[in-house]
């Protein structure tokens, strides 16, 4: 009979072992969500500047078959964000231009903006955040924001990395 009480109270403490768990997950669930949700309410930066000032949305079209006008970039040499610092990012870069006149003209007087704020993106970086393509992805998208963000006019529609070293 003792060992009939023994197993009887083994019983509920796995139960309340299994409630535990169960609970906590779905605490995790709604805390990471709520999370992220503040996160893409307050923190996520802001399209039309530094200070979320609200301008002029510029729309950019979706990937076509034919190609715009490229504007090719020089090579940028980066250190990493890496925690010793003896990681470097070679990129060069090509633009690819909608076919607003006179953008390449914009491009032409901006190129240092351009090249600090590419510069300024790709240093951040470090060798885990960009060495899978879906890192690559992200990197282009982040870049190409931060450029049209910078044009009064007109709008780049891609960005090709036309040599991507990291080491």
């Amino acid at each position: 009979m003792a060992e009939e009480e023994k197993t009887a109270e083994a019983a509920p403490k796995k139960g309340g072992k299994l409630k535990l768990i169960i609970i906590l997950v779905v605490a995790l669930i709604i805390l990471g969500g709520g999370g992220f949700l503040a996160y893409k309410l307050f923190l996520a930066p802001k399209a039309g500047g530094e200070h979320g000032a609200e301008t002029e949305k510029k729309e950019v079209t979706a990937p076509s078959n034919e190609v715009g006008m490229l504007y090719p970039l020089e090579t940028f040499i980066v250190n990493m964000a890496d925690n010793d610092g003896s990681r470097y990012l070679k990129v060069t870069i090509q633009l690819e231009l909608d076919k607003t006149e006179k953008l390449k003209e914009e491009l032409d007087k901006r190129v240092p903006q351009l090249r600090d704020a590419i510069l300024t993106i790709l240093s951040a970086k470090t060798y885990e955040e960009i060495s899978s393509a879906q890192g690559k992805l992200i990197l282009k998208q982040e870049i190409l924001r931060r450029l049209n963000s910078l044009l009064p006019f007109g709008a780049i529609t891609n960005i090709y990395f036309t040599e991507f070293v990291s080491q």
